[in-house]
């Protein structure tokens, strides 16, 4: 039998995307948390040659010494929470999973391939900025954000932590990820309450997005290929954040939002309800976006690479490809979406 990869966040988007897009002779171990509720995904039967491996990636020590020798490691497993409110369990996941990942590719002499994110190196206050994977950690402009802020923390101490150990560790810094197949409609959140008319207003910022399909492609690439670089960004398109739901109406035939809510107003509306939650039931009520999202909403997300199109091959494909194809996806699979569209 040939050695199995092993992909940690197999349950996900992007992890589903991965293992539909393998070689149909690629064997994979795709590590879940509850092995009943990955059997009753109505996608993970078609797959075939993937056997899931109940655990979490900060519990190696209950699965990991059972493994077969493995090809290579897939770190796709996150926390993604944009709150400050829990922020412990996501530095658990986020940093102590990674450091385990790198500690399992050790034992095993494989290599890892991570996927992280462009908002550690590429949030800016103005349009124009970019960063390519020379760019530093923009640690301060995240530092009040959990989720951008533990993955610089993640990537900072596997680096350490993989040449402490000999492993051969590659970062993948896409933006945010769109397509069709999210099928916990996490990443296309904003566009499915579009779609339903719950979005009633923005805030002026910035939009960066890639297709999760070309992502998927050049994290197989960077596993197989035989001299990786650390570090890939992989950028798709940057705009404001008001060309980004031109795009999304383009796409769908929906109108966009056109009320634009200044950004001290909607910082203050966002702390009220977070602090009437906490006070009335102990969690923000929800009703208004949450602060770091308010803040993370006025900022420019820009992104270049030196390495992707030469090394993987990486080419991002045409933006209202992705958008249409986001759009018909949700169409035909969100519950509410989906009755409304056909009736």
């Amino acid at each position: 039998m040939p050695e199995p990869y092993l992909v940690s966040g197999a349950s996900g988007f992007a992890g589903r995307h991965l293992l539909e897009a393998r070689d149909p002779g690629t064997a994979m171990l795709a590590l879940v948390r509850d092995a009943a509720a990955w059997a009753a995904l109505d996608w993970s039967a078609q797959l075939g040659n993937v056997v899931p491996v109940p655990g979490t990636v900060t519990g190696t020590d209950d699965w990991a010494g059972g493994l077969p020798r493995l090809a290579g490691i897939f770190h796709f497993a996150a926390v993604v929470r944009h709150s400050r409110i829990g922020a412990e369990e996501l530095y658990a996941t986020n940093v102590d999973g990674t450091l385990a990942m790198v500690r399992l590719a050790a034992r095993h002499g494989c290599r890892v391939v991570m996927l992280s994110t462009s908002g550690t190196v590429g949030c800016f206050r103005e349009p124009s900025a970019t960063a390519d994977e020379n760019a530093d950690f923009c640690e301060e402009t995240v530092a009040g954000w959990p989720y951008y802020h533990s993955k610089i923390v993640a990537e900072r101490r596997a680096r350490a932590l993989a040449a402490e150990l000999g492993v051969e560790l590659v970062f993948l810094r896409p933006p945010v990820l769109l397509g069709p197949g999210d099928h916990r409609f996490r990443s296309t959140a904003n566009i499915v309450r579009m779609l339903r008319g719950r979005l009633p207003f923005l805030i002026r910022g910035g939009m960066h997005f890639v297709d999760v399909r070309d992502v998927i492609a050049a994290a197989w690439r960077a596993m197989e290929t035989a001299q990786p670089r650390p570090v890939y960004h992989l950028p798709g398109l940057a705009s404001s954040i008001e060309e980004f739901f031109a795009m999304v109406a383009a796409a769908s035939g929906t109108a966009a939002p056109r009320r634009l809510l200044p950004y001290g107003l909607a910082r203050r509306l966002a702390a009220l309800d977070e602090w009437l939650g906490l006070r009335l039931r102990g969690e923000p009520l929800h009703v208004f976006p949450g602060p770091v999202i308010v803040e993370m909403a006025s900022h420019y997300w820009g992104l270049s690479s030196l390495y992707a199109a030469d090394d993987l091959g990486f080419v991002a494909r045409d933006p209202l490809e992705t958008l249409r194809d986001t759009v018909a996806w949700l169409r035909a699979n969100h519950p509410e979406i989906r009755d409304s569209y056909l009736n």
